[in-house]
């Protein structure tokens, strides 16, 4: 079993039984992206094969659902060396829970994902892959709407579905992304993520990002 398989099995199998039946197909990267947005025009033509796909809410997961695939490709592995209980590729994908459907949620996956293989591949001198808790300033509202108060993401747990999954290839985790305000932010950074992850969770705006919410009085 090649890397061929492996993709067709985390596409056609194992996305549609943890999230549901794919709602648009997928949002590939393109080369747009990491020029407009990164200034990046030498970029490994694999990235252009990862994507982002949409998941519609089900009766499990009230929330619509944008979920990243391509990193856990296992570009670089040989089929005679996989291992079930090592890493898939770079052993991670990204997801992103939102209370509504957008573009502008697709957007915001295919950006960070995008951030983070520029960060992997040493295109900004000091920087490292984002890890959990990392907070990620977008300098603008998360929707494209002037009133919309989300203008940062966390890199998060993520606690509204499952955490991993296993291909042939190996191990996978999940991680997320949640939507915070600049208040938020300044309160992360003087009290530590999770101080502000736990205040997000008891106010019901963590997991699932709500643009249209209003910012915590902390």
């Amino acid at each position: 079993m090649g890397l061929e398989a492996v993709w067709k099995i985390r596409e056609e199998e194992t996305y549609p039984a943890l999230f549901g039946p794919v709602s648009r197909g997928i949002f590939p990267l393109t080369q747009d992206l990491f020029t407009n947005q990164f200034n990046q025009t030498d970029i490994d033509p694999r990235w252009l094969f990862y994507g982002v796909f949409e998941f519609a809410p089900t009766t499990e997961r009230p929330s619509w659902l944008y979920v990243t695939s391509g990193y856990s490709n296992p570009w670089d592995q040989d089929p005679a060396e996989y291992d079930p209980a090592g890493e898939s590729g770079a052993g991670v994908e990204f997801t992103f829970s939102v209370s509504e459907q957008g573009d502008w949620a697709i957007q915001t996956l295919q950006r960070m994902l995008a951030f983070d293989l520029l960060l992997g591949a040493g295109r900004f001198p000091g920087g490292d892959r984002m890890s959990l808790h990392d907070r990620i300033p977008l300098r603008a509202p998360i929707n494209g709407q002037p009133n919309c108060q989300v203008r940062n993401l966390m890199l998060v747990e993520r606690e509204d579905g499952p955490q991993e999954f296993t291909l042939p290839s190996g191990e996978v985790i999940l991680v997320g992304f949640t939507g915070i305000t600049d208040a938020e932010l300044t309160f992360a950074k003087e009290h530590g993520s999770p101080a502000l992850i736990e205040k997000l969770r008891t106010a019901s705006y963590h997991p699932v990002t709500d643009p249209n919410r209003n910012s915590l009085v902390l």
